[in-house]
């Protein structure tokens, strides 16, 4: 039996109406992909440095330790080289302030304090070459400070540079109302040179021993070369 087409004009229009669905591509699926194994580890790299440079640079966070003489183009910068009280400060600020404070009143009974200490601006039988050997190798021991007698250890700062050392130095000496003269990076290497390889802390005793010396004073003329001896007569 033959099959006759189908000429309902109503299945014509469903087939036209529905055309435009029928040519349309399938609706894309969302999937997940994985970052790339690179792209991590170059993540993990920066944020890395990021940690790094601001443990390095941000100065514990504090509002008091901004530098301007270091700021990179700064006016300052270009003045001339920066004031050691500033370094001193900041860099008291991070390694000391937890036991003597930033009032430089230290802890009773526990840490001494640095204000008019004698063992900061000098006086009695303490000279400027004990406070730079202590910053260097430390200090343990009983120790009397301003009539009072602490007993505890300071850690050695020898790993700091000379010139770190001296910054620390004259900031103490010269704030919280102490009036003594800045230490100079010279003067620290000289003293860190008499030490030689000493790690052990100084107690007081051996101090005390070792006669005072004051820095220097700056442009102070070297002690004169003692005389030549006499030719011996010829024979």
């Amino acid at each position: 039996m033959n099959q006759t087409p189908n000429n309902d004009p109503g299945s014509h229009d469903s087939i036209e109406a529905n055309a435009p669905e029928l040519r349309e591509a399938p609706e894309p699926v969302e999937k997940s992909s994985p970052l790339p194994f690179w792209l991590v580890i170059l993540a993990g790299v920066l944020i890395f440095w990021g940690g790094f440079h601001l443990a390095g640079n941000s100065g514990g966070f504090k509002p008091d330790v901004y530098n301007p003489e270091l700021a990179a183009g700064g006016a300052a910068a270009q003045a001339g080289p920066p004031d050691p009280r500033v370094v001193g400060k900041r860099l008291f600020n991070q390694n000391c302030a937890v036991c003597h404070q930033t009032s430089g009143m230290g802890v009773a009974g526990q840490f001494p304090p640095l204000v008019a200490s004698e063992w900061v601006v000098g006086g009695d039988w303490v000279g400027d070459n004990h406070l730079v050997k202590i910053l260097l190798a430390g200090a343990q021991g009983p120790m009397q400070v301003k009539g009072n007698t602490y007993n505890n250890a300071m850690p050695p700062w020898a790993q700091l540079k000379d010139e770190q050392i001296a910054s620390i130095l004259t900031y103490i000496r010269s704030e919280w109302g102490n009036a003594a003269p800045p230490i100079t990076a010279e003067y620290v290497a000289k003293v860190r040179a008499d030490s030689g390889d000493r790690k052990e802390p100084w107690t007081q005793k051996e101090l005390k021993a070792i006669p005072a010396e004051t820095q220097p004073a700056a442009g102070a003329a070297a002690p004169p070369a003692p005389a030549p001896a006499p030719a011996a007569p010829a024979a």
